[in-house]
């Protein structure tokens, strides 16, 4: 079956018509001939394999269902749908008669009009293809994924979304020549928005608002990736003048090619990626990006990690004490902000690493106070001005040319895991070998794919390191032998893991030590 959608344009003396891709009919699929309540039969008709023809029963839900354009549909009995509802008229529903079950799809399939109330299900989707000018009715509500996929959209749209979490992830495949905004909200108010999955734009334009509210608020809690690969993804398209828009990235990376990223928030600084996690994320910034405006805060105990990444445009770039900037880059420091006009801020205390395969320089952009410092680069890296160093100088790979001197701070220290100094330092005070047994929490916590698990050993001797779940039942053996004295870490791959909560446990002949981890999809 194919619906087009006609709009005349008559300043233009044009005409426009959207028309979605022709849709498959299956043998089993339902249609509606009339308007009525749900259980009536006599309302639907169901395709045969080669023609539709009246239905003796209503559909249950499994089925692919149309709700044709000029048909209202009551639901007046309990429906779970675990097939595909494709709504091109109306469908209603009183809260708990309708759920979108796992693997449910309701596609709304029309402009305006509204989305019916519904339960949505961990694996439910919400479809938006119809939408030209006019959003749909009830459309804030707890979704698990979402797809955008409206190619005839000609108006800026926003979702409305206000204390909903979203489940799952967020998907935008097309939106014609206009925006889609996660949410909007009045002058003086706040909005937020919690979204578990991952974030995907494929083509297409989308935001998080486009409001240009007197000091509005818009929060989004996020914990899964963000993936860019065409289009446009913008913190804000709206002048928002005196208002913030922050979306605050609690786990995952972000990846950015081959699209475009803006902010209109007139307030300085006020809108901005926050990278927010207790561990390593990453920041990738491939072939083919226009960053006009990629405005990043990173806080204290978060590592960005950006590779070979470079930044550019009018964001801000903030770098709170405590956290840590690894780069690839050969100019250090300097090359990832060479391009960017907005104002960056290193804090005195912030960290750094250095983790190139060519020979790498710090650059004078770094800090003259830096907290932690990180050499893991077999090619080398030099030191470019004299800096003191109140952290761990980390030696993992490669030598340190400090030509330049550094200066150790009062709790300042080097730790030899493989890499070394061109010259001895004269305060040098050596951490290479733990005074005591030693576990550190697992670093990402929680994590999704891959952890990491430290610990260190004051003394060499058979090591045992096993991963449990919560009722004590031994999961995985990780290690088993032995190891020399100095600090250690091994790599935990989820793989075929469930969810949930575990403890690991290193055990030594003379100690032993247990943590907690945390696995989520």
């Amino acid at each position: 079956m194919k619906r087009c959608v006609t709009a005349s344009l008559l300043t233009l003396g044009l005409m426009v018509i959207a028309c979605p891709p022709l849709r498959a009919q299956s043998a089993g699929d339902y249609r509606t001939r009339d308007s009525g309540n749900w259980s009536q039969a006599s309302i639907w008709e169901r395709f045969t394999g080669a023609a539709w023809t009246a239905a003796t029963s209503a559909p249950t839900g499994a089925e692919t269902i149309t709700v044709r354009s000029t048909d209202s549909v009551f639901v007046d009995v309990p429906v779970t749908l675990t097939g595909r509802l494709i709504n091109q008229g109306i469908v209603h529903a009183e809260a708990g008669r309708l759920t979108i079950g796992n693997g449910g799809v309701y596609q709304h399939d029309r402009d305006g009009g509204k989305i019916p109330i519904a339960t949505w299900s961990e694996g439910a989707t919400l479809h938006l293809t119809g939408v030209v000018a006019q959003a749909p009715a009830n459309r804030n509500q707890p979704y698990y994924h979402i797809i955008f996929e409206t190619p005839a959209l000609a108006s800026n749209l926003n979702l409305g979304l206000d204390n909903v979490t979203i489940g799952g992830d967020i998907r935008v495949l097309d939106t014609g020549t206009a925006r889609w905004y996660l949410t909007t909200t009045a002058a003086y108010d706040t909005a937020v928005v919690t979204i578990n999955g991952d974030v995907y734009v494929e083509k297409g334009a989308f935001a998080v608002q486009g409001t240009s509210n007197a000091y509005s608020t818009f929060i989004v809690h996020h914990y899964g990736n963000i993936i860019v690969t065409g289009g446009n993804f913008s913190i804000s398209r709206g002048s928002q003048p005196g208002g913030t828009t922050t979306w605050y990235l609690y786990e995952g990376d972000f990846s950015f090619a081959n699209a475009t990223t803006q902010s209109s928030t007139a307030t300085p600084g006020g809108a901005k990626f926050v990278f927010a996690k207790q561990g390593t994320q990453r920041l990738t910034i491939g072939e083919g990006s226009n960053l006009q405006a990629l405005p990043i805060e990173v806080l204290s105990g978060t590592t960005l990690e950006m590779g070979e990444s470079r930044l550019a445009g009018s964001g801000i770039f903030y770098l709170h004490a405590d956290a840590v900037l690894g780069t690839a880059l050969p100019g250090g420091v300097a090359a990832i902000f060479e391009n960017v006009t907005g104002q960056v801020t290193l804090e005195d205390e912030s960290g750094y690493a250095f983790n190139g395969s060519v020979p790498q320089v710090t650059s004078t952009r770094m800090p003259t106070v830096v907290g932690d410092l990180i050499i893991d680069n077999p090619a080398g890296v030099k030191l470019s001005q004299e800096t003191t160093i109140n952290g761990v100088l980390r030696l993992k790979a490669g030598v340190l040319d400090n030509s330049i001197p550094f200066t150790l701070g009062p709790n300042g220290s080097i730790s030899y895991e493989g890499g070394s100094l061109l010259y001895p330092v004269a305060n040098e005070t050596r951490s290479e070998l733990p005074q005591t047994f030693v576990l550190e929490q697992n670093y990402p916590n929680p994590f999704r794919r891959v952890t990491t698990i430290r610990f260190g050993l004051p003394t060499s001797g058979y090591v045992s390191v096993k991963l449990y779940d919560l009722l004590g039942k031994e999961v995985q053996t990780l290690f088993e032998g032995y190891k020399p004295a100095g600090f250690h870490e091994l790599t935990l791959e989820a793989g075929p893991l469930s969810p949930g909560v575990y403890w690991y446990r290193v055990q030594t002949a003379q100690s032993a030590a247990a943590r907690q981890l945390v696995l989520i999809r």
